[in-house]
């Protein structure tokens, strides 16, 4: 199997949702199918996020092609924005997910690095990110790829209720 990585289609928001909400239960979320649907449609379609998907394809397949043996099995979520200090466009990584029974398969792996990759093609000068403190595995991957702990900033939240 090799993936695929590519930007989310209308025939991948089952999919994806599902997958959405997997990754919202891992941060103790729960939120319905519709709701789950709307948030990752909209912001798609408003140029607020790029939503990519990674496909597995079965060895000698084509990435083209959808169907028997293209199994959608992660997505990322990445926020363009700016930066003030450098004058510059940003990314933010903030959502990471490949299903439990893909794991290993590299998938992670591929959607960090077209994310990446497409940041960069934008004119994006970082993609920061964050995850839990016990995300051990995410940690690794992203410092095997370059990513560095901010060992200068602390971030903070403030809730607002709304």
């Amino acid at each position: 199997m090799s993936v695929d990585v590519r930007p989310a289609t209308d025939d991948d928001v089952d999919a994806v949702v599902d997958l959405f909400r997997q990754y919202l239960r891992f941060y103790e979320q729960e939120v319905p199918d519709a709701e789950a649907r709307a948030y990752l449609t909209a912001r798609r379609d408003s140029g607020d996020s790029v939503l990519l998907v990674a496909v597995l394809v079965p060895e000698g397949g084509d990435p083209e092609e959808t169907g028997a043996g293209h199994e959608l099995v992660g997505f990322a979520q990445s926020y363009p924005t700016w930066s003030s200090v450098s004058l510059s466009r940003s990314w933010v990584l903030n959502d990471l997910f490949v299903s439990p029974a893909a794991r290993g398969t590299g998938a992670g792996r591929a959607l960090v690095l077209d994310t990446c990759r497409r940041a960069k093609e934008a004119g994006a000068i970082r993609v920061s990110l964050a995850t839990a403190w016990d995300n051990v595995a995410a940690q690794g991957l992203y410092e095997s790829e370059g990513f560095v702990r901010d060992q200068h900033f602390h971030h903070y939240a403030y809730v607002t209720g709304a």
